[in-house]
């Protein structure tokens, strides 16, 4: 009984693991139909598995489909790229900077796949109505820090253009084609705006920051009114804090983690 118990997990792990080796690199959702043709199994087995998997974690559900889940995306996002705590740590005393400045609300937020997560973000005085907290993720074409990074990211912008485009408010950018044209003017002058794109009365300002490795690593935007007087100087702000800020996350990304050892 031990034996064919020890198969049969054996044989579980290899359907999970054949699954989430369909999955790799994907975005947008892959059915069930599509995994089941990929990995060879039954599509109710296929089914079965996902479904464990996605009380694990591991597979998150997009629509219909699947992809990778957050667990395991924040592990390699940790293990692979520039690391969250260590951005967020080296741009506290410029978020603080640029708040003392305009008195609006500062974020700074890294790209994962076709969604920003916000890693800090400092509230201001006149709070905007949208307020994403550290943590939380928002479609990166809906926000003008999402699309600041999605600008320098084309295989992210590449998958976010292959699906529909979901429209917040009637000004978000569902085009693609239109949206393509707005990415490559952001890479041509360095920074993105959006007027009411995610939320009705609410506007953003966003600039790339490099790693030291010319890699953008992060970006760094305000939120403010659409009907705020003061918009128009806080596009000079903003590129402002991100050029005070770059050498100092540069310095920081390029420091390797202790091992520990003592």
């Amino acid at each position: 009984m031990a034996r064919t118990t020890q198969r049969d997990e054996r044989a579980v792990i290899d359907k999970a693991a054949d699954l989430l080796a369909a999955l790799q690199g994907e975005q947008i959702g892959v059915g069930v139909s599509e995994l089941a043709r990929r990995t060879g199994l039954s599509k109710s087995t296929a089914f079965r598995v996902l479904g464990a998997l996605e009380r694990a974690g591991m597979v998150d559900r997009v629509g219909a489909g699947y992809r990778i889940g957050t667990m395991l995306r924040r592990l390699g996002r940790d293990s692979l790229g520039p690391r969250p705590e260590a951005v967020r740590d080296a741009l506290v005393p410029y978020v603080a900077d640029l708040f003392a400045l305009t008195g609006q609300t500062v974020h700074v937020a890294m790209l994962d796949g076709p969604e920003v997560v916000y890693l800090t973000k400092v509230f201001g005085h006149r709070q905007a109505p949208a307020r994403p907290c550290p943590g939380d993720r928002f479609a990166a074409h809906g926000v003008a820090i999402g699309k600041v990074l999605l600008a320098y990211d084309g295989d992210a912008a590449n998958i976010l253009l292959a699906a529909p485009l979901r429209a917040f408010t009637p000004r978000t950018a569902t085009d693609p084609s239109a949206l393509l044209a707005e990415l490559t003017a952001i890479r041509s002058n360095g920074i993105a705006f959006d007027a009411d794109e995610a939320r009705v009365g609410v506007s953003a300002v966003a600039v790339p920051l490099r790693g030291p490795g010319g890699e953008i690593a992060a970006a760094l935007s305000i939120t403010y009114a659409s009907s705020d007087p003061a918009a128009t100087r806080y596009a000079e702000h903003v590129r402002g804090a991100g050029a005070a800020a770059a050498p100092a996350l540069r310095r920081a990304l390029a420091q390797r983690p202790s091992s520990g050892a003592g």
